[in-house]
């Protein structure tokens, strides 16, 4: 059993990593994220499953049966200021100083350090409003990779090509909100992007295969 306090978002957001624990009380509206990939492996708010690599918002309620478990407390205290979107801004590189990826420059996103945790590596990103992260197919290196929304709202988008003309899905994205999985069991991915609607801060989730 074991509950680890990480430093990689602060000071904006408390973050742990939970796990092996029968019963976690949350007492402040927090999001819940199930961080394993194994099937079957729920983890239970009341008598209901949050299945693998999928979120929830709770509030004064004991979760229960965690494996693995990353738990953002009182997520959205300081939403409602506009010195905390300013500082994030402020404070984490932008996304193409850390990737140096061309689709990256100029686009309005933040990155958090990344870590790994519970053999997944994760970083917080925060997105200005209505800006597309840049159309993709591949990762490199090569991965497997989910979204997991924290604040704000934004939507993940699929291209038959590298072209805005080709869309042809999007998934909408609210806090607590992770994607169902975009690639097939060959690792194979549709054109893909992450597109911000407000202001919001989101979290790749790394699955190396």
């Amino acid at each position: 059993m074991s509950i680890t306090k990480l430093d990689f978002a602060r000071p904006f957001f408390d973050v742990e990593y939970v796990e092996n624990e029968a019963e976690y009380f949350i007492k402040e509206k927090s999001l819940v994220f199930n961080f394993s990939v194994n099937g079957g492996e729920n983890i239970f708010v009341k008598t209901i499953p949050l299945l693998p690599l999928k979120g929830t918002v709770v509030q004064n309620v004991a979760v229960m049966r965690i494996k693995q478990a990353l738990v953002v407390r009182d997520y959205d205290k300081d939403a409602g200021k506009p010195e905390f979107w300013a500082s994030m801004k402020s404070t984490w590189p932008s996304l193409f100083d850390v990737s140096g990826f061309e689709r990256h420059r100029g686009i309005p996103y933040y990155k958090s350090p990344q870590i790994t945790v519970g053999g997944r590596r994760i970083n917080f990103c925060y997105a200005e409003p209505m800006a597309p992260s840049g159309k993709h197919q591949t990762h490199t290196p090569d991965f497997d990779e989910v979204h997991a929304q924290i604040l704000g709202f934004g939507k993940m988008q699929k291209f038959t090509e590298n072209s805005d003309e080709t869309f042809y899905q999007e998934v909408i994205m609210a806090p607590g909100i992770v994607h169902d999985k975009f690639y097939d069991e060959t690792g194979y991915y549709p054109w893909h992007q992450y597109h911000s609607i407000t202001d919001c801060v989101y979290m790749p989730i790394e699955i190396d295969r």
